[in-house]
C-alpha cells in the first residue's frame, strides 16, 4: 500500500506531540509499505519561517517532501483574534479563519495533494486543528486517517472539530484518554477508530559480569585530585543498569528525568517538589537527561547527564530507581513508557490524563498532584525494594502486551483495513 502522512512539521528535533508520532509511525509504516511524508519547510510552529529548503528527500527509509510556508504567522494578532473567539460568541468562519491564521498556510502541499491524491491509498493526517489538516482532509475524505492529537485548550471548545472527525473515514488515537475525550466531550462519532498509540522496543536483557570494563573508565578526569575514588560494593557490581550508574559516577539511589528541561513541561515544579523531598533524603539524586532550556540551582543532589543516544537513554531507565513524568499534557508519554519497557517504575503527574491511564492500567507506578504527595510517593518507592520491583515487573508485562511496535503497527494496519473495506 502507498500511504501519505500529512504533518505541520516534521524532523528528529520535534520530540514530542503529533508530529513526533508522525515521525514515529512513519518510519515504521515504511518498513511494510511505501510512505511518503507531506510537509512544510518550517521548523518553528512559533514563526513557521522556511528553514529547510524545499523539495524531496529520503529520511531513515520515508520520503519527505516538503513544501514552502506561503502565509506569514503574526503572533501577536493570532493571540489577539484567539482572545476574541475564545471569549464571545463567534461563527463557524471565524473558526475557519482561527485554523487559517493558526498555519501553517502551504499552497504548494495541498495543491500537490490534489493533483495526486490518487496515487495514495491512504492520506493520513497528523493534528487535528492546524491548516494543513483541516484544508487537506477535504481534498479525499473517504481514504482519509486523522490522528487529532486532542489535548484540553481553549480552542477544543470550537464546534468546527465535531465536523472534522465525523468527515474522515477513520480517526487513529494515541492514548485512550484522547479517545474519550473525543466521545464525551467533542461528541465525536467517527466511522472507524482506534487507540493505536505508539510503540516501544525493549532493549534486549543483559547480565553484567562482576568486573565489565566501561570504555569511558579509561578517559582521563581533567582534575585527577577530584577523580571519585569511593570503592565499589559487590551489590553494586551486580545492580541493574551498571554501565550507565558507572558512567555517570552514580553510586547511590536516583531518580531520573528523561526529557526537554524546560519551564514549561513540569520540570520547574519537579525541581522544587524534589529539592522538598531532598530534605529529608540526603542520599538521593535526581538525574536529568535532555535538552537543558533553563537555568538549573546548584544542588549537590542534581545530576546532568545531558542528550543521549537511544541506546544510552534505555540504559539510563534501566539504572535509575524510579523514573519521574513531570509532563501534564503529553498523550504520548513516551519516557514513561520507556522506563516501564525496562522495569523501572514512574511517578507521574496527576494531571495528564495518558500517564495516569497507563499507571493504572499497568499498575506499574504512582502519581502525583501536589508536593506533599510528590515527597510521599517518592519516598514509599524510594525506600521499598519490593514494591519497585512488583510494579517495575508490572509495568514490563504492560508494554510488551501493549506497546510493542508490532502490537502498534497491528492496531494500525487494523484501521486500515476497516476503511478500505468500507
Amino acid at each position: 500500500m502507498r500511504f501519505a502522512f500529512i504533518t505541520p512539521r516534521y524532523g528528529a528535533d520535534i520530540s514530542t506531540g503529533a508530529e513526533h508520532a508522525c515521525r514515529l509511525l512513519a518510519q515504521q509504516v515504511s518498513e511494510r509499505h511505501d510512505v511518503e511524508v507531506l510537509t512544510t519547510c518550517a521548523a518553528s510552529e512559533e514563526t513557521w519561517k522556511n528553514e529547510y529548503s524545499e523539495g524531496a528527500d529520503r529520511i531513515r527509509g520515508v520520503l519527505v517532501r516538503r513544501f514552502a510556508v506561503t502565509q506569514p504567522h503574526d503572533a501577536a494578532a493570532f493571540a489577539q483574534f484567539s482572545a476574541r473567539l475564545f471569549n464571545s460568541a463567534h461563527t463557524r468562519a471565524d473558526e475557519l479563519e482561527w485554523t487559517r491564521r493558526l498555519g501553517p498556510g502551504a499552497s504548494g502541499l495541498l495543491e500537490h495533494l490534489s493533483r495526486q491524491q490518487r496515487a495514495y491509498d491512504v492520506l493520513v493526517f497528523f493534528s487535528l486543528w492546524h491548516a494543513t489538516t483541516v484544508q487537506g482532509v477535504q481534498i479525499a475524505p473517504d481514504r482519509t486517517v486523522l490522528f487529532p492529537y486532542l489535548q484540553v485548550r481553549p480552542a477544543l471548545r470550537f464546534s468546527l472539530w465535531n465536523e472534522v472527525l465525523n468527515s474522515v473515514r477513520g480517526v487513529g488515537y494515541v492514548s485512550g484518554a484522547e479517545r474519550l475525550l473525543a466521545h464525551e466531550y467533542l461528541r465525536a462519532t467517527p466511522q472507524a477508530e482506534e487507540t493505536v498509540g505508539i510503540g516501544i522496543d525493549p532493549p534486549h536483557q543483559q547480565t553484567y559480569p562482576r568486573h565489565q570494563q566501561d570504555p569511558n573508565d579509561d578517559v582521563v578526569v581533567e582534575d585527577e585530585v577530584h577523580a571519585d575514588t569511593t570503592p565499589v560494593s559487590e551489590s553494586y557490581l551486580h545492580a541493574r543498569g551498571v554501565p550507565f550508574r558507572r558512567r555517570h559516577r552514580l553510586y547511590g539511589s536516583f531518580a531520573l528525568y528523561g526529557g526537554r528541561i524546560g519551564a514549561d513541561n513540569g520540570c520547574e515544579e519537579m525541581l522544587e517538589y524534589f529539592d522538598s523531598y531532598a530534605q529529608t533524603d540526603l542520599d538521593s539524586s535526581l538525574v536529568l537527561m535532555g535538552v537543558k532550556m533553563m537555568k538549573l540551582s546548584e544542588e549537590p543532589y542534581l545530576r546532568l547527564a545531558g542528550v543521549l543516544p537511544d541506546r544510552e537513554r534505555m540504559a539510563a531507565y534501566e539504572a535509575a530507581d524510579v523514573t519521574i513524568a513531570p509532563a501534564s499534557d503529553d498523550l504520548l508519554a513516551q519516557p514513561l513508557l520507556e522506563s516501564m519497557a525496562v522495569g523501572t517504575p514512574v511517578l507521574a503527574n496527576a494531571a495528564n490524563v495518558a500517564a495516569v491511564e497507563h499507571c493504572r492500567r499497568a499498575n506499574g507506578g504512582l502519581y502525583y498532584a501536589n508536593r506533599e504527595e510528590f515527597s510521599d510517593a517518592l519516598r514509599l518507592m524510594m525506600s521499598n525494594d519490593r514494591l519497585r520491583e512488583s510494579l517495575g515487573d508490572n509495568g514490563r508485562r504492560y508494554v510488551q502486551q501493549q506497546y510493542r511496535w508490532d502490537s502498534v503497527l497491528g492496531r494500525f494496519d487494523r484501521l486500515v483495513a476497516r476503511i478500505k473495506a468500507r
